[in-house]
């Protein structure tokens, strides 16, 4: 089983959350992430958005101290954001669900390995990978909050 290929999940309101977040200010959030990455994604360096559709984004964007890609991004209102770069052959997902309680989930998850990351930065197990991919995913879900808190989300 390759280590490039790895998904994390985190439940968005876990008991002694607050405020609790709703399906449309995840949403919103994520589509800003995908406009402007940089407090969602510590890693990213520097964004530009070189075309903005309702349903696309391209963006050109930096990752540490490696050189810019392009990611072309689908977005599918309300379950799923694809950002795929042929730059450097990854797709990654961010996808906002429900589990068998009725609960909001959000889950990355990465094909063809996580940009910004040579295989040498990677943890050595896969369940190392993904407690790092999780903590991603909650790291969106605070910044999300955040952004609900401070009035930038308002939906």
């Amino acid at each position: 089983m390759s280590t490039n290929n790895i998904a994390g999940s985190r439940r968005i309101n876990p008991p002694g959350a607050s405020p609790k977040l709703t399906e449309a200010q995840v949403w919103k959030g994520l589509e800003i992430k995908a406009r402007d990455p940089a407090d969602f994604v510590p890693s990213v360096t520097s964004c530009e958005v070189v075309k903005d559709t309702e349903k696309s984004v391209t963006r050109v964007v930096s990752f540490g101290g490696n050189p810019p890609i392009t990611e072309e991004i689908e977005i599918h209102t309300g379950a799923i954001i694809y950002f795929n770069s042929a730059d450097i052959g990854t797709s990654i997902t961010n996808t906002l669900s429900y589990d068998e309680d009725g609960e909001l989930i959000l889950t990355f998850s990465f094909a063809g390995g996580i940009p910004g990351t040579q295989a040498s930065d990677l943890p050595p197990s896969r369940e190392e990978l993904g407690k790092r991919i999780s903590a991603g995913v909650q790291h969106t879900i605070s910044t999300i909050r955040k952004l609900v808190q401070n009035g930038t989300i308002t939906v």
